[in-house]
């Protein structure tokens, strides 16, 4: 009887296809929102970084709109960020709803915006 039990629940799982499915995080969580991010920065994809940014951005001492940052956006996510940003285990600020990247000479920060999160900072990493 316990081998029909078992092969029953495996036959089970073997056709419940959410069974065995990757856990997705929350929408609107960090993680959810680190994952398109750092989607867009391998795909070099401009457009959808731009669209996770709070503007105007400060780079460089100057404001950028949405139009100067994505034609900013190759020198802020050049191939050593692109490859950073591929193993970036993002840290989390304490007490805010801050995430911060370390990569090389720069620090970026993603805060909690109007209720989503946004790429909001590059800095130095002292």
């Amino acid at each position: 009887m316990k081998l029909l039990s078992a092969a029953t629940l495996a036959f089970l799982i073997l056709i419940n296809p959410a069974a065995g499915a990757e856990i997705k995080p929350k929408a609107g969580s960090f993680p959810a929102f680190w994952v398109q991010f750092k989607a867009a920065v391998a795909k070099g994809d401009k457009a959808a970084i731009a669209e996770m940014t709070k503007f105007p951005f400060v780079y460089l001492t100057n404001q950028l709109s949405k139009t100067d940052f994505i034609n900013q956006c190759g020198a802020i996510f050049g191939k050593k960020t692109q490859r950073c940003f591929s193993n970036a285990k993002p840290a989390k600020e304490d007490n805010r709803e801050s995430y911060s990247v370390f990569c090389g000479e720069f620090i970026f920060v993603f805060e909690k915006v109007n209720g989503e999160y946004r790429f909001t900072d590059i800095g130095e990493n002292d």
